[in-house]
């Protein structure tokens, strides 16, 4: 039986919800080369998990959880504000705490959200918990195109053509838009990469995007307050 563990922090555009809606794992090996908070994997833990990850604080964060240990996290003090961790906290647990003080943020925060408080802090002891789980995984810094080409099952999540465009405004905290976003992707070519995915091919998109022939998944509640997101995917394999 597949062991699923919850997520590490709540992420923009995260799929551990809507990941029991996709196909299964067919092949030992998962990769996710946009990997975000890994909402996918998490369904699936115990497998063999390849992450890739451009985003250089959700890259560290995947880095200090995998070597870390339940002490580890639980050293972290329960904070409202980042700047009250100590300066001994190392980079990574810092970076978490600040994805972990956000409900749906694609970067970290300084202060605890309204929802994370109304729903009773920062879960550090379930995530001290479940931490051993993830020994076995690995993170990949960079493009999506250093994703190790094995007959594994691929879950591609992308920033969405339309919806996961980067936002530059001064004003923008990051609830609705990734740093590293659509409008650095060639689709293009993004799309013939996952054709030429060895294995099984999962590639998630809004419906109405055409860089594949994209199928209706269905429809989802989003991070924001109220949305839904009207889900599509490509598959092979």
């Amino acid at each position: 039986m597949s062991r699923s563990l919850r997520p590490f922090w709540r992420y923009f555009g995260a799929k551990w919800r809507a990941a029991p809606y996709y196909p299964a794992p067919r092949h030992a090996t998962i990769i996710e080369p946009f990997a975000g908070a890994a909402g996918y994997s998490l369904r699936y833990a115990e497998r063999t998990v390849i992450l890739v990850e451009r985003d250089p604080a959700v890259a560290e964060v995947w880095r200090w959880l995998i070597g870390s240990s339940p002490a580890d996290l639980r050293a972290i003090p329960l904070v409202e504000c980042v700047d009250d961790l100590p300066a001994s906290t190392p980079q990574g647990a810092r970076l978490l705490v600040g994805f972990g003080l956000g409900a749906g943020d694609s970067r970290p925060r300084q202060r605890m959200s309204s929802m994370i408080r109304r729903d009773g802090g920062w879960p550090r002891e379930r995530l001290a918990s479940q931490v051993n789980a993830i020994k076995h995984w690995r993170i990949i810094e960079g493009d999506y195109t250093e994703a190790p080409n094995l007959v594994a099952t691929h879950f591609i999540d992308p920033p969405y053509q339309v919806a996961g465009a980067r936002d530059v405004r001064p004003s923008a905290r990051g609830r609705v838009r990734y740093p590293h976003g659509a409008d650095a992707i060639d689709f293009g070519a993004l799309g013939a990469w996952c054709q030429s995915r060895e294995g099984q091919a999962i590639v998630c998109e809004n419906v109405g995007a055409t860089w594949l022939p994209f199928e209706p998944l269905g429809d989802f509640q989003s991070t924001r307050p109220g949305g839904v997101s009207h889900e599509a995917v490509w598959l092979a394999g």
